[in-house]
């Protein structure tokens, strides 16, 4: 990350911060999704013309308030939190080097209505497994 995504980082950080104690609200899931795109857009590698590989995990850290009641949504959140962001990958021609995966956890160092998304990209495990095709027939 250079010094110039650092920069707008801390001072993102600190606007939001700024803002979520000014008018003390919640996060809403548009407000994660809005997170995790920003995080992919930010973290896409141009590998060739028609291949741009983006991290495939996000990790969505929330205040504890804030993870609570969101929590309480459970899977259909993060089902439709990861449908979302599928979706702008797939509108900016985005792939991902294996299953989108998005979870949430808390972190008691944020404000209500604070967030921060750490992204990565897991390892494809690959199994490959021999096989022989003779005449229409495979024989492994």
């Amino acid at each position: 990350m250079g010094f110039l995504d650092k920069f707008e980082k801390t001072l993102e950080k600190k606007v939001t911060g700024l803002f979520s104690k000014t008018f003390k609200s919640g996060l809403e899931p548009v407000e994660i999704a809005s997170a995790i795109k920003q995080e992919m857009d930010a973290k896409a590698s141009i590998l060739s013309r028609e291949r741009i590989l983006v991290p495939n995990s996000y990790l969505v850290q929330l205040s504890p308030q804030d993870y609570e009641r969101l929590s309480d949504l459970g899977e259909p959140l993060t089902e439709e939190l990861s449908k979302l962001c599928s979706e702008h990958a797939s509108n900016q021609r985005f792939q991902f080097g294996d299953l989108l995966d998005i979870s949430l956890s808390q972190d008691a160092s944020l404000a209500l209505g604070q967030l921060s998304v750490v992204s990565s990209s897991k390892k494809l495990d690959v199994v490959w497994v021999p096989v022989l095709e003779v005449a229409g027939v495979k024989h492994q």
